[in-house]
């Protein structure tokens, strides 16, 4: 699946890895999903809030199942938010640069899930 078959089909989002510092991509992803409207959760086990929004720490709290999970997490971290996208049958997955190893993407490609490795503020910026 490509990344602008992605954000086609997409309707909600959840973005593992929320922060709230500006200069990280965990916020700045999130803030550019929700800035082309798009419906977007964030997920992190750290902060209940991050500029008024509530904040979800796990896949399983979010009140909408996501149709796209962005991690910006590290690839360890990653094992467990993809577990929980098996426990509820999400089937796409999109890695930032850095968020994933050889045993991860195995794990991607052995549970037969949807993948999109790069930069959603890249391709995002190919939608204009």
């Amino acid at each position: 699946m490509s990344a602008k078959d992605i954000f086609k089909e997409t309707k909600t989002w959840a973005v593992i890895g929320v922060t709230p510092n500006k200069d990280k991509y965990g916020y700045k992803i999130y803030h550019r999903l929700k800035e082309i409207n798009e419906k977007v959760a964030g997920v992190t086990k750290i902060y209940s809030e991050i500029d008024g929004d509530k904040m979800y720490k796990s896949l399983l709290e979010l009140p909408d199942k996501p149709d796209t999970v962005v991690f910006v997490v590290n690839p360890k971290i990653g094992y467990f938010y993809l577990k929980e996208c098996l426990d509820i049958s999400i089937k796409n997955i999109w890695l930032q640069p850095g968020t994933y190893d050889d045993e991860l993407l195995k794990f991607i490609e052995d549970n037969k899930l949807n993948m999109v490795k790069g930069c959603v503020l890249v391709e995002s910026m190919k939608l204009n």
